[in-house]
């Protein structure tokens, strides 16, 4: 009975990260019940008192949670409040049961759940094609395309599906580089994933996404590879940014927009949407910074009133656009700033630092890749405010943890005995 349990709590772990990238956020509350519901056949006592004495991640996401549930006692929007707790239950959920089944969850069963995440990621984008009238090759209507394609399937922002994107090229060339090539069918579905992967991710055109990926992968290069494995990393980056400044609609957005901004040609009335996103992000980070210069720098303005206190500085300053689409600050670390203060914003960055070293410590370069890519893209989004955000991290940050660990393991005994 208990190894049936066992095996359906393993199937149930594969089925979550395969059908995470398809999932509207709605769902994924409905995917932890389920998953936790097959937990509970595993409860284990044992499990429990090592989750609390050697976790200090999981210690600093029950902080976390603690400061969100504190800062409702001083916010007037509960309803706003009450919605950023709910984001955070995956985070807990999900490393709670994680971590308190790590016996069970060996690395053999972490990289099937990683290899169910890629291919639930390849699967929506191939299931997109479907939902695309226009022409593909379109430079005009490129980018919006597929974006209304995926949301027609998962409503999900360009910068998680990049973020997604992103992390499963890193584990793909992190668990299968060099290529066997004696096993031709493997090679070839590897190689097929890649392309796949690598063209979405210059499609959908995301500068957020294309600019973490860029930042994982100049760390990975230097930090994984040697002699000509880095040069080959390296020329074969040279030869993606060429791409994108070559191909007509990446050049427009990530040159000539910026370059017009910069030089102050762009207003916020336009209807290029590469220009305005960028004007909107200048106001925004005016506000975000307009909102730390008082007490509320220390202990923030509660969980609940961030947004609304950014939104009258929007009022005041008179940028419309941002006050009509009720922008919040696009930045999680600003987002920890102004519900928690400096307390929320520590809680948060240990989060991102005790896996970053237990990475370096575990020489992990998909753990340390993984945290690059999240921490990356927190500067431009309010990555624990979304469920696709937190729900990814929640998954996969626990899983590479315990794969650093296990790994490890196996190597040390191989380098003494040689």
């Amino acid at each position: 009975m208990k190894r049936l349990a066992h095996k359906i709590f393993i199937s149930s772990f594969y089925v979550c990260a395969f059908c995470l990238p398809l999932l509207i956020p709605s769902w994924h509350g409905k995917l932890l019940v389920l998953l936790g519901l097959v937990w509970i056949l595993l409860l284990n006592k044992d499990g429990f008192i090592k989750l609390f004495k050697d976790n200090l991640f999981f210690i600093f996401v029950l902080l976390l949670l603690l400061a969100a549930l504190t800062g409702l006692f001083f916010s007037t929007n509960n309803k706003s409040g009450f919605a950023t707790i709910e984001s955070l239950i995956p985070l807990l959920v999900l490393s709670f049961i994680t971590f308190s089944s790590s016996k069970i969850i060996e690395s053999k069963v972490i990289r099937y759940s990683l290899s169910s995440f890629v291919a639930g990621v390849i699967a929506l984008n191939l299931v997109s094609l479907f939902f695309i009238s226009y022409d593909l090759w379109d430079p005009i209507n490129l980018q919006s395309n597929i974006i209304l394609a995926n949301n027609a399937i998962v409503k999900i922002h360009p910068v998680f599906l990049s973020l997604y994107i992103s992390f499963c090229i890193f584990f793909l060339v992190d668990q299968f580089f060099p290529l066997d090539t004696a096993n031709r069918a493997k090679t070839g579905w590897i190689l097929f994933s890649l392309v796949i992967l690598i063209v979405y991710l210059v499609w959908i055109n995301s500068r957020t996404g294309i600019f973490s990926f860029f930042a994982g992968a100049i760390f990975y290069t230097f930090y994984k590879f040697q002699k000509k494995y880095r040069i080959v990393s390296l020329l074969f980056l040279i030869a993606i940014l060429l791409l994108i400044v070559i191909i007509p609609f990446s050049r427009e957005r990530f040159v000539n927009a910026p370059l017009r901004v910069i030089r102050g040609d762009a207003s916020e009335i336009t209807n290029d949407r590469n220009t305005y996103t960028l004007v909107a992000r200048k106001q925004i980070l005016d506000c975000s910074i307009e909102l730390l210069k008082g007490p509320e720098f220390f202990y923030g303005y509660g969980t609940g009133d961030f947004r609304d206190e950014i939104r009258k500085c929007y009022q005041e300053k008179g940028y419309t656009y941002a006050y009509e689409q009720n922008l919040d600050s696009h930045n999680e670390y600003f987002a920890q700033l102004h519900r928690h203060g400096i307390i929320g914003l520590t809680f948060f960055l240990m989060l991102l630092i005790i896996p970053f070293r237990y990475a370096l410590k575990h020489r992990s370069s998909l753990l340390a890749v993984f945290i690059i890519l999240f921490a990356f893209t927190a500067l431009f989004e309010n990555v624990f405010s979304a469920q696709k955000g937190v729900t990814f991290f929640a998954l996969i940050c626990p899983l590479l943890m315990l794969l650093a660990k296990q790994q490890s393991r196996v190597e040390l005994p191989e380098e003494r005995s040689s």
